[in-house]
């Protein structure tokens, strides 16, 4: 389990190209629908945990570092932001397996889990108005959406169908 779930995550940060956010809809295909390892309460809390750490931040201070004082820069930097973080999510994470169980606690997952999509929905929407400029755009993006939600394909082909399709597209207006 631990190997495929190592895989997994290798294939999703391999293909999954966007950020963070680009990530949930393979993971979530992965570990909550084909394999069921986790419960759509445990995913949509660990998207909200998520959202409480430096995550793309961690790449530029990682940069800065490094222009700064080279790799010991960057390592420093990167845990100094990161550090602070980890420890709070470590610690309500050891809580939250001892209280997971009470009517509060799943409450409040609850009501985290509609946060989240809540949140996703408002990125949805601003990438949506940066990217959808054509009717050919929508097209792909409601193909996009048809297989990786109703017909449950497995997210990272679609994003290699449409990669395919953005090919063809070029190659027919004569690029």
């Amino acid at each position: 389990m631990l190997w495929e779930f190592f895989l997994i995550t290798l294939k999703v940060g391999a293909f999954a190209y966007g950020g963070g956010y680009a990530m949930i809809t393979p993971l979530h295909y992965d570990l909550v629908t084909r394999l069921g390892w986790l419960t759509e309460t445990e995913f949509s809390s660990a998207v909200a945990v998520g959202q409480i750490t430096p995550g793309p931040l961690m790449i530029m201070v990682a940069f800065m570092g490094y222009k700064i004082a080279g790799l010991a820069g960057a390592t420093l930097g990167t845990l100094g932001l990161f550090m602070p973080t980890a420890l709070i999510v470590l610690a309500i994470a050891g809580s939250y397996l001892r209280f997971k169980d009470a009517p509060i606690v799943q409450g409040a997952m609850r009501v985290v889990g509609l946060a989240v999509i809540g949140l996703l929905a408002a990125v949805v929407v601003e990438l949506a108005r940066g990217s959808l400029a054509t009717p050919l755009d929508a097209v792909i993006g409601i193909a996009a959406f048809a297989a990786a939600g109703p017909l449950k394909r497995d997210p990272i082909h679609v994003l290699l169908g449409a990669g395919a399709a953005g090919l063809l597209i070029y190659l027919l207006a004569g690029g």
